[in-house]
Formats: structure tokens, sequence, C-alpha cells
């Protein structure tokens, strides 16, 4: 949602530049990327261009900003910068950097001149990204810090739970999170621009919610697209319909065959017929017919024809007659007296 702020960044920016002399008005031109080049430059790369070092260049910039706070068109700007703060008391007083700019800029070519006078106005911290957190904006680092707890509450609670929850789920977890720091709970509106702060938290391609480190919401490669599919469809696929599955999911065309190999080597699926595989959480368990009958008669001991035959195409999509050839098969199952069978 975009929001005006009283005086355009543009003409802002011009009116508190008008206090500086050329140079220092050019260097932080460079440095906030204001001028014909929207580039922000280093410290090194202006220094290299006056002859001058980095060290030199900071000084300059550092005496142009004071000027600048100092000056009574700082003053005469105000209203900017009260706008600035009621909108950071209203969106949550923390904000993904990306989102700031893009809300406060007028158009993406203004979002310099909405960074600049950011950097000016003192209670605004800009806190850089990590491997938790991206770029943000904040209203003074105490803000930064709740919601930075907050978010670390939630994401404890999202791991205990150990698999994807919907929207709904994510913000009670987020609210209980935050009415832990500050005793009472931001809006709804507020957790959604905190969440927006989170690398570690995100949402999959079904609109669940879950940390980036489980596969089903941050999938690593085939066989975890393929898990989510099926743990989706909750049923057992050719992998032809996997790979299809896939393709709509990701919006390319995926090689079946690729699929398939990766599927018969990954322990968490089970082929349970021709081409047909299954997950092993589902209570399936490997290997081919043999196996599943050998396995049956350990746990129950000798068991009549037909129950086995029932208890197999439970675990796998075969004719019978399938089941009965494999009985069938002396060097691992005997038939006693009474019709009943057991292992060799």
């Amino acid at each position: 949602m975009n929001y005006q702020l009283p005086v355009h960044p543009e003409e802002a920016t011009k009116k508190l530049f008008g206090v500086l002399p050329k140079r220092t008005k050019d260097v932080l031109e460079q440095r906030f990327g204001l001028g014909k080049n929207s580039a922000r430059l280093t410290l090194e790369a202006i220094g290299q261009k006056y002859g001058i070092t980095r060290e030199r260049v900071r000084q300059i910039e550092a005496d142009g900003l004071g000027r600048i706070r100092k000056s009574p068109a700082m003053a005469e700007l105000g209203s900017v910068f009260e706008a600035l703060e009621a909108y950071f008391n209203k969106e949550g007083r923390v904000l993904k950097e990306g989102a700031v700019l893009e809300a406060l800029a007028p158009h993406p070519k203004h979002a310099n001149h909405v960074y600049f006078l950011l950097s000016l106005h003192n209670p605004m911290v800009r806190l850089h990204e990590s491997d938790e957190f991206h770029d943000r904006w904040a209203l003074g680092v105490e803000s930064d810090a709740d919601a930075r707890k907050s978010l670390d509450g939630a994401v404890d609670a999202l791991r205990k739970t150990g698999k994807p929850v919907q929207e709904n789920e994510l913000f009670e977890i987020l609210s209980a999170s935050a009415k832990n720091v500050f005793g009472g709970s931001p809006q709804d509106a507020v957790l959604g621009n905190w969440l927006g702060l989170s690398k570690l938290i995100s949402k999959n391609y079904f609109g669940e919610w879950g940390l980036v480190e489980f596969p089903e919401i941050k999938p690593r490669g085939v066989r975890d697209l393929s898990h989510m599919v099926l743990s989706r469809l909750g049923k057992p696929l050719h992998f032809s319909a996997v790979a299809d599955e896939i393709g709509k999911l990701v919006g390319k065309k995926v090689h079946t065959q690729t699929v398939h190999n990766e599927l018969i080597k990954d322990e968490r699926f089970v082929l349970v017929g021709r081409g047909l595989y299954a997950l092993k959480t589902w209570g399936y368990s490997p290997g081919v017919v043999r196996d599943v009958i050998c396995d049956l008669l350990k746990k129950n001991g000798p068991i009549a024809k037909e129950k086995i035959i029932s208890a197999v195409l439970k675990q796998r999509f075969v004719k019978p007659n399938t089941v009965f050839i494999n009985l069938e098969n002396r060097k691992y199952f005997k038939k006693s007296p009474d019709g009943k069978y057991s292992l060799k």
C-alpha cells in the first residue's frame, strides 16, 4: 500500500541540498544515488574519483548530513519527518527496507530520495541483513529488538511443530510470541510486516507457512518436490504423474525419467506398483512383493493364502495372481497340509 508524504521526496531532497557547498552536495548525491547515476557509490569509489582517502569522503559525508540536520530547511520539512514516524508507528515500527521504499516512493526512481530522508532522521535506524533477517529500517533499535524476539519465538514454535501450518495458525503462533514480548499482541497487519523481515519463515506453493529448513516449504530438488506433491495429494502416483504435478508447481516441464531416478534413490518413497510410488510414512514397507510376504509371515507366522493376498494388496498395487505366483516359490515359502503358508 502506497503512503503519500506531505512533500514529494525529490522536492524535499532538493530543498535540503540547497544548504550545502558544491563538493559536499556532489559527494552526498553519489553516496545516496541522487544524481544522474542512481547507484549508491562506496566511500572508496568516491575517494578514487576525487583523489582523496575514503576516510576524507566519510568526513565530508558526515559534515554534509550535520549541516542539513541543523539547517532551517530541515525544520521547515518537519511535517515530512513527522509523517515518516507516523507511518512506522502504524505499520509496526520496524519494516523490511524494500517494503518501506516501495510504499513511500511515488515511483521507483524516487526510492533513493526516501532512503536519504530516512537516513537524515535520527530516530530512524537502518539494520543490515543477516542470515536470519533482511535489510530493514526501525524507529529505534528497541523496536527492532522486540520484533526480532517475537520472530525468534515463532521460529522456535514452528521448529517444535516440525511441519507447515496454515496462515491463520502462523499468525496465532506469532501473536502468542509477541504477547510474551510485549504483554499484548499487535494487529495482524503489523505481524504480517514483521514476517517480511524474516529469512527463516516462508510460504510454500500451497500457501502453507513454515521454516525454510522444512523440505515442504523450500524444497531442495526433485526429491523434495516429489515428497511435497505426494504429501499434498495423499495417494500413490505414477512417476510420470509426479513429474506432471511438479511441472505445474514450478511452472516448467520436468523430465519424467529424472523424477523416476530420484524416487528410486530416496528411502522416503516406496514402489508399490508398476511405476507407482507412495510415501513410506503412509505405512508402506519397502521391497518387492516377495519381501512384503516375508515380512508378513515373520510377524504373524503361518497364514492362509486368501489372507496373505488380501494383506499384500493393501501394500502393493498388483494382481492377486502375482501374489500367488510369489507364494509358489519353494525357495522362500512352504505350504502346510492345512493350506497355510510359512517361511521356509
